[in-house]
Formats: C-alpha cells, structure tokens, sequence
C-alpha cells in the first residue's frame, strides 16, 4: 500500500509526506458523509427511506470494488470520498426505517439491536486484517479491500428481499393504499393473527378527515391530506423536485422558534462523538506506534470484541435509563478511558520501548476496551 498508493509507486526514493497523503483518504471518507449528512434525510424523505438505502449499499459495492483497484493516492481520495457519500445514504435509510418500522413500546431497544450489528462490520475487517496481513502490515491491500465489499453485497440483496419501505413515508407521500399494505404486512409478520381486523384504505382515509375536521391532526397527517390534494392537481415529477428544493432550503427550521436549544447540543455531541470515533480509524497505528509485543492487529481485533458487551449493555438499559443518561455516561466513561491511555502511552515512551512488555500490552489493550465500552453505550 505504501508504494502503490503512498508513494504512487516511485522508484526515485525522493521525499515523500506518507502521513500527509495517509490522512488525507482517512479524512475524504468524512468528507463524503458530512455532505450526504446534509443530502441524504432529504432523499430519503422525498424517494423513500428504503430506496436510499439501497442507492447507499449499490454505491459502496462499486467505490468499494473501484477502490481495489485504485492506481494511486488521489484516485483512492476520490473514491473514498464517494464512499462517505454512499455511507451517509445507509446511515440515513437504516437509521429511519428502524424508527418507523419498530413497536413504539420497544423502539429504543430496536433500533439499539440493528445498530449494534456495526459491531460485526469491525470484527470482519480485523479478523481479516490479522488474516491478510498476518502481523507484519505487510500483504495484499487489494485483496483486503475487495473482501469488504462481499457484505456491502449481501447486505443489499437481503434489503431488496425483505426490507419493506416505511409505511409511514408512504403515508407522508399521500399514498394511503401501499401504507395499509405495508402496516398490515408488519403486523403479521409481528405476530397479529386476526386478519378480519387488519387496517384498510377507508378506516385510513376516514381518521384522516376526522382529525382534519376537529383541528387534532398531527403535522404530518395534515401534510398528508395536502399532498393527496396537491398530487391530483399536479404532475409527480414537478412535485417532487419542488419538495427537494423546498427541503432542502428549509433546513434552518431547526433553529427557529427555540429549536436551536436541542439542535445545537445535539449537533455538538454527536460532533463529539465523531471526532471521538475517529480515533478508531487509527487504532492500529496507534499500538504500531507503541512498539508493543502483542502484534497491533491482534490487539485491534479483540479492541473489537470489547464493543460486544457495550451494545448488550446499551441494549438492555436504554428503555429503562434512557437515551439521555446513556449519553452522558457513555461520553464521560470513554472520555476518562482515552485520558488514562494517553497517560499510559506518555509513560511506554518515556520509559523506552525495551521496558514496554507483555504488562504494557494488557494495560493498553484494557484501557482501549473500556473506551469502546462507553463509545458503544454513547453511540447508541
């Protein structure tokens, strides 16, 4: 990777900024999801939280594809950005569809379940990492990158089989009859046997107009009954690109009319969070740097691991402690974790890394795992 990409395969042994041109792929992946951050909720709102997801998981599968094949560093930047763009679209779709399709009674529990599956993302690519690379840092790059693109594939075909669209959005686009459909779908699926009483279009259409009528109507129900109107006077196409544009410079209601008091802390912290996670995408240069004995893949893989009871634990207590708390608790905890392993990595270089044994690698190692503990607890 270093003379493919870094170095853009020179023989010429001139100078060469391997950090610079390293950080930069690491940061054009973020790059790419900040923009689809500010894109993707409004395709997903306009084309339905299901097609942007699918739209995420097909172009991850190509830039994945292309960037293992990628013939030098601003190629792979390229791709890596569009990657983010790809990642965003996901994050979005999967993180809707959780929300609208799960009982309202369990929801936090849901949604906390299908985020934990991430978590299996990291332990496949540092199982394989320790595979391809076998402790040295040294194999077939290309290789490595092409098997991370085999569950962005998977991950697509199950979506496309089994993955209904909201019927809430369906709902929202005025089409009453595809969010009976899929209501009742789900309620069977859930375990509803009485099909005499499933919902129907009328039953749908009726509440509607009777919360119209007496000024009860949720904003979206109102919403609802707007663009059932709107749609019958007008062309689709010409509405839809009407309602991007409309989202799309609408964004700022979030700050108006006292908004901005939960905007604003929740942007930040989950700007936090970001920047926080981030360290994760240098865990392996980080125990490299350490001069550790245990190989630094290892020590990345079972980092890994320690997510598994972070996710179990998020799982159980979120419905009971609330998402609030878990924040709080999940920040502070991997804060003081991150705190006490930049103590222990000042001390491994202070003290020379002929002193840094087996002790060394166990004290990092456990201080890392915590850190992913709270990071997951936070996270979710």
């Amino acid at each position: 990777f270093q003379h493919d990409i870094l170095q853009d395969g020179n023989q010429d042994g001139g100078e060469v900024d391997f950090a610079k041109r390293g950080a930069a792929i690491a940061s054009a992946h973020f790059g790419g999801m900040l923009v689809s951050g500010l894109l993707s909720g409004v395709l997903a709102d306009v084309w339905g939280r299901r097609s942007t997801l699918l739209l995420g998981l097909t172009c991850n599968t190509i830039v994945g594809t292309l960037s293992a094949m990628a013939r030098n560093a601003t190629e792979l930047c390229l791709l890596r950005f569009t990657c983010g763009l790809g990642l965003g679209m996901v994050i979005s779709g999967v993180v809707t569809l959780s929300a609208e399709i799960s009982p309202p009674s369990r929801r936090g529990r849901f949604m906390t379940l299908v985020a934990s599956c991430y978590t299996l993302g990291f332990l496949y690519i540092s199982l394989w990492a320790v595979i391809v690379f076998k402790g040295s840092g040294s194999g077939n790059w290309r290789l490595f990158m092409f098997i991370n693109v085999m569950p962005t594939i998977i991950a697509a075909l199950l979506v496309r089989l089994f993955v209904p669209e909201s019927p809430r959005f369906y709902l929202c686009r005025g089409r009453l009859r595809e969010a009976v459909e899929i209501s009742n779908l789900l309620a069977v699926r859930m375990g509803f046997t009485d099909k005499d009483n499933l919902l129907t279009e009328e039953e749908l259409t009726q509440y509607l107009i009777r919360a119209k009528g007496i000024g009860q109507a949720s904003s979206r129900g109102r919403e609802t009954i707007q663009i059932n109107e709107i749609m019958q006077n007008e062309e689709k196409s010409e509405y839809v690109w009407r309602e991007i544009w409309t989202s799309l410079t609408s964004i700022g209601q979030v700050f108006t009319n006292g908004m901005y008091k939960v905007t604003i802390p929740l942007q930040f912290a989950y700007m936090s969070l970001t920047l926080v996670t981030g360290v994760s995408t240098w865990w392996t240069k980080i125990f490299q740097n350490l001069h550790l004995q245990t190989d630094a893949f290892t020590l990345s893989f079972y980092h890994t691991l320690a997510q598994i009871p972070g996710m179990m634990l998020a799982s159980g207590l979120i419905d009971l402690a609330g998402r609030k708390r878990l924040v709080i608790i999940g920040f502070g905890g991997g804060s003081i974790a991150l705190m006490f392993l930049s103590s222990t990595a000042k001390s491994i270089h202070s003290t020379g890394k002929d002193i840094a044994d087996g002790m060394y690698s166990v004290v990092v190692l456990g201080l890392a795992c915590f850190y992913s503990i709270f990071l997951s607890i936070g996270w979710l």
